[in-house]
């Protein structure tokens, strides 16, 4: 009997085992043991080598250290780490962090120290978890971050969400903001099949209730209804518009094209100077009319090149677009990413309340000239989880109202753990830190860097 439950517990552990180690194999798309191909040598960095030996460096003293800073290092992973998550936690003797990686991760890798260098550490310790840091030789790359005092934030999202997810912390701390949302977010998953049998019921509600949040939510972050505006463009329909300039675009499954639909829930009165019809032509007009305005020092918007959602991207495009028209060439571009699918959606790796750090690079790194880590507190973070939860769309749908629904949702949400597939944002966007690409304003006439952004 007793050999049959010990074959029994050993089979069932091998089989298991066998389980976690290809499903962690499959959430990467790319090679988990390739350097990450950033180089620094053209960018507003300062670089300062360093040594680390026994996981122990020391950082040079600094006056100035209101400055975004990373240490390249090589990481090797231990055999564990193909199944359990590796992570390194820095420390500075008082207080700790933890960067998480891939499953196996191997190479090149960069931790965000930025917090213990505005703090003034002198010392720090880095402890791997399956995975060890190799002794040497390390760079501790630095950037000075950029001066928000007395400037004017305007924050792009494509969808309303998005502007939380990416940025919340940092427009939440800032006095002087917009919040603008270009598409009603009137598609994506059928959510509320319990709810409507009629598609096209369905999404006009569902982009009347996410229009409703992107115009609602900022103002737990304490930006005034003033400032904040919802365009009121059909979700997934803006890369056709850039293609196609002579398309009246209209909503994929409702196929109503009047902007009005969702616009006129905006209080601001800012929106009467919204005008045209649902093309390329119109998204650019408007944005051209907001940035005479609003007159922005600084724009929050999603990184074309790393967001792989096209609303995002073209976000972003219509964006420059206007920028060129009006000539302007002062103030900085903050660039975020919300969906980096050519990596996985499930970047930032690890745990809630970790740091976020640079991303993989698989399709090499786009331009940039300083990167911005912005310090997130647990309180700010707390606050951001709600404002989260205040988004209809990023909850759970409203199966809950069933038993067996309810029980089937929250079997989904443990697999998902389990499985580590878990693309939720309460677990990857609720971080330490919010982490954005600076690019000034002036690279956008440059076509180099412009392709590359």
């Amino acid at each position: 009997m007793f050999k049959k439950l010990f074959l029994f517990i050993f089979v069932t552990a091998i089989g298991l085992g066998a389980f976690l180690y290809f499903t962690r194999s499959a959430l990467y798309n790319y090679d988990v043991a390739a350097d990450y191909a950033y180089d620094f040598s053209d960018k507003q960095a300062t670089i300062t080598v360093l040594s680390i030996a026994g996981g122990t460096l020391s950082l040079p003293k600094k006056e100035d250290m209101n400055r975004s800073s990373f240490l390249e290092i090589s990481v090797r992973s231990t055999p564990q780490s193909k199944i359990l998550r590796p992570s390194v936690t820095i420390s500075d003797g008082t207080s700790t962090e933890v960067e998480f990686y891939e499953h196996g991760a191997a190479g090149k890798r960069y931790v965000n120290v930025s917090k213990f260098v505005e703090k003034g550490a002198t010392d720090l310790r880095l402890i791997g978890k399956y995975l060890s840091v190799d002794n040497g030789s390390v760079q501790l790359i630095q950037f000075d971050n950029i001066e928000f005092e007395g400037k004017r934030v305007l924050v792009m999202a494509g969808h309303p969400d998005d502007a939380e997810i990416s940025s919340f912390g940092l427009y939440s701390g800032h006095d002087d903001v917009y919040v603008v949302t270009v598409t009603s977010g009137d598609a994506g998953p059928f959510m509320y099949d319990e709810i409507y049998t009629d598609p096209v019921a369905h999404y006009l509600k569902k982009g009347e209730v996410r229009t409703w949040n992107s115009l609602t939510v900022p103002m737990l972050g304490g930006v005034h209804p003033e400032n904040i505006l919802n365009l009121g463009y059909n979700d997934a329909r803006l890369k056709s518009m850039e293609a196609d300039k002579s398309l009246v675009a209209s909503g994929r499954y409702t196929e109503i094209s009047d902007m009005n639909t969702f616009r006129k829930q905006n209080s601001s009165s800012l929106a009467v100077g919204l005008v045209g019809i649902n093309n390329w032509e119109s998204l650019v007009g408007n944005m051209v009319y907001l940035l005479n305005e609003i007159k922005p020092d600084i724009i929050i918007t999603p990184s074309p090149k790393l967001d792989m959602h096209s609303d995002h991207q073209y976000t972003t495009h219509a964006l420059v677009e206007a920028l060129k028209q009006i000539d302007r060439h002062d103030g900085h571009l903050l660039l975020y990413t919300n969906h980096q699918v050519v990596f996985n959606e499930r970047y930032p790796y690890g745990d809630a309340g970790a740091l976020t750090s640079l991303p993989p690079t698989p399709r090499g790194a786009n331009h940039f000239g300083r990167l911005y880590s912005h310090p997130m507190s647990v309180e700010q973070q707390n606050s951001k989880i709600l404002a989260l939860d205040a988004m209809n769309d990023l909850r759970l749908g409203t199966d809950f109202r069933y038993p067996l629904r309810a029980f089937k949702q929250a079997f989904e949400t443990l697999w998902s753990n389990l499985d580590g597939s878990n693309e939720q944002y309460f677990r990857r966007a609720i971080r330490s830190n919010e982490f954005f690409y600076v690019v000034d304003i002036e690279d956008i006439y440059d076509d180099e860097k412009l392709g590359d952004l």
